[in-house]
């Protein structure tokens, strides 16, 4: 009998008969939950070989400013809980809290269900329950990567931040796609009133972002160095970070690998904030035990220290789990995930 889920040596999680999610596989169907590169790869061969690209509208507006040229006739844009059936499999993307439009997938088929989670974090992520087979992101699979505090906390952290320093000085905030978008929108939402300012792409995706979540980004324009003055937040992909860290100011790094503390000054005007959107290691654990699939599959392809998550769900909560695939070095983890 065919395996109802597997992950493949690229990362690649083969899903049902029809479904690859999040690279390279030759299946009909490709799905990517989120835009962001390691869920994202090899989709141009995607594009190529296969019939369709699921994802939701929001991901897949991501996708077209981030560069990727699909065809209309390859575009399949799923709303959430919108089944879509292909030949013998279902396919279903669930909500996932990670960045705007990311989605849990979910394929029933003739012999049994299979879902892969994603890149997620909780609350805010519902478990899939009654699966035959989970495939489980962990890209914190390791108690001692548990960050201080929570979310709130580091947006709490952040905004003191600024309030203490925008009087006075441009603000700098550094993260990945998703992660800066959810940041703004959550800071207006707290009432955060500064002008943003941002470079064309990561504009554009917190325009597109804004609708998402239904919140207005009020006072945003494109960053121009003449406009970094005091009274402006500025907010930079961390791969440009390095650069512009010389500029005046005040400079913030959104980082999930920060452990020491909610709110860490690691020098002069220089800070990490420890943002992040993945689930800790106990958000993990909690959303397995709320789902209790059959059996769980953490995908060792992605993330840290997979193999310990897949013990403690064999030996603590008794749910049958192993690492695929094997014998691939995991990663450290990554901010962008």
């Amino acid at each position: 009998m065919r395996k109802l889920a597997s992950v493949l040596p690229n990362g690649a999680i083969t899903l049902g008969k029809s479904v690859v999610a999040d690279s390279y596989d030759n299946r009909p169907l490709r799905a990517v939950t989120h835009a962001h590169e390691d869920h994202t790869r090899y989709l141009a061969r995607s594009v190529s070989y296969g019939l369709f690209i699921v994802a939701t509208p929001i991901t897949h507006e991501f996708l077209k400013v981030l560069g990727f040229n699909i065809p209309s006739s390859k575009v399949l844009a799923l709303d959430y809980d919108r089944p879509f059936r292909f030949e013998d499999d279902v396919v279903l993307l669930k909500p996932s809290r990670h960045i705007a439009g990311s989605a849990q997938v979910l394929v029933e088929t003739k012999e049994g269900s299979a879902a892969y989670t994603g890149d997620f974090k909780m609350p805010g992520t519902v478990p899939i329950e009654g699966l035959d087979v989970l495939v489980l992101d962990a890209t914190y699979g390791s108690p001692h990567l548990s960050r201080k505090g929570t979310e709130w906390d580091a947006l709490a952290a952040l905004i003191e931040i600024i309030e203490r320093n925008s009087k006075d000085k441009a603000i700098w905030v550094y993260g990945f796609n998703g992660k800066l978008q959810e940041v703004m929108v959550e800071l207006r939402i707290r009432g955060v009133k500064e002008r943003f300012l941002a470079d064309v792409t990561t504009l554009k995706l917190a325009q597109i972002a804004s609708k998402f979540y239904g919140v207005e980004l009020g006072d945003v324009g494109i960053y121009t160095r003449e406009e970094a003055t005091p009274g402006t937040v500025i907010f930079v992909h961390s791969a440009k970070g390095v650069s512009l860290k010389r500029m005046p100011g005040v400079h913030i790094v959104l980082t999930g690998l920060e452990r020491r503390g909610v709110s860490v000054q690691v020098r002069e005007n220089v800070y990490n904030v420890a943002f992040s959107d993945h689930a800790s290691f106990w958000e993990i654990v909690e959303y397995v035990k709320d789902a209790r699939p059959k059996e769980v599959i953490v995908d060792g392809s992605r993330g840290f220290d997979p193999s310990f998550t897949a013990k403690y769900l064999n030996k603590v909560l008794g749910i049958p789990a192993r690492v695929e695939p094997l014998g691939v070095r995991p990663e450290s983890p990554s901010d962008e995930g």
